[in-house]
């Protein structure tokens, strides 16, 4: 029920603020919000299968698909390390001045709250994959507390690494990070929640710490929804 409230909370806000400045919000978001509304209200966590993250209310066949990366401890990760854990994804890379050392203080308390969760791993793609090597991203991690038990910092082919977040995450906010064209992949403070089937099933701005406690009520509720239906 509170996660319920909370996702209520956060629609009611934004409307009564459209209200408030003459905003007039599109048609779709107005479907959007009102569906949403209806699921949160039942306690359910949507999936998701478009670049709009329109939320849907029955199975989707959208799945996060096949990839072959490494990580800070140059261990190879495929999707299949995904299968059965429920994981959280989030956008990064070493040099980032702005975004991502908030993103990551935010999701250290993510960290925290699921460090005792073994079907709960949290991914981090690495936006800048040609200069964050795995050695790189170890000395990353180390310095800003990532137990790299938990929380994989994954590097490899910038064509691959460019995929898997344009096309299964649908991550792509447009915006590009410094450096040479041909080093360039999209940055974005977007996370993303992921079920044991590879399914989106959550998204939240990483930089919002109520947006992020939402995030581990979704855990949860993913977590007692699995345990319903292998009972």
């Amino acid at each position: 029920m509170a996660r319920a409230r909370r996702y209520l909370f956060a629609i009611t806000t934004v409307a009564f603020i459209a209200g408030a400045f003459g905003f007039h919000l599109s048609r779709q978001t107005q479907a959007n919000a009102a569906t949403a509304s209806a699921g949160a209200a039942s306690g359910a966590v949507p999936f998701y299968d478009t670049r709009d993250f329109t939320p849907r209310w029955s199975k989707v066949s959208h799945r996060i698909a096949p990839f072959h990366l490494v990580d800070q401890q140059k261990r190879a990760v495929t999707e299949r390390e995904l299968d059965g854990r429920i994981h959280v994804a989030s956008f990064l890379f070493a040099e980032c001045p702005s975004v991502c050392p908030l993103l990551v203080t935010r999701l250290r308390k993510v960290q925290e709250a699921v460090r005792d969760m073994d079907d709960v791993m949290m991914v981090s793609y690495s936006v800048t994959p040609k200069t964050d090597t795995p050695d790189v991203l170890a000395d990353f991690g180390r310095l800003r507390g990532i137990d790299a038990a938990k929380w994989r910092l994954l590097t490899g082919d910038l064509a691959q690494v460019s995929r898997v977040i344009r096309d299964s995450y649908f991550a792509d906010d447009q915006r590009k990070v410094e450096g040479a064209p041909e080093s360039r992949i999209v940055h974005t403070e977007k996370v993303l929640l992921v079920d044991g089937a590879r399914r989106l099933r959550g998204i939240y701005n990483g930089t919002n710490a109520f947006e992020l406690e939402r995030l581990v009520e979704d855990i949860r509720a993913l977590r007692a929804e699995r345990a319903e239906t292998t009972n």
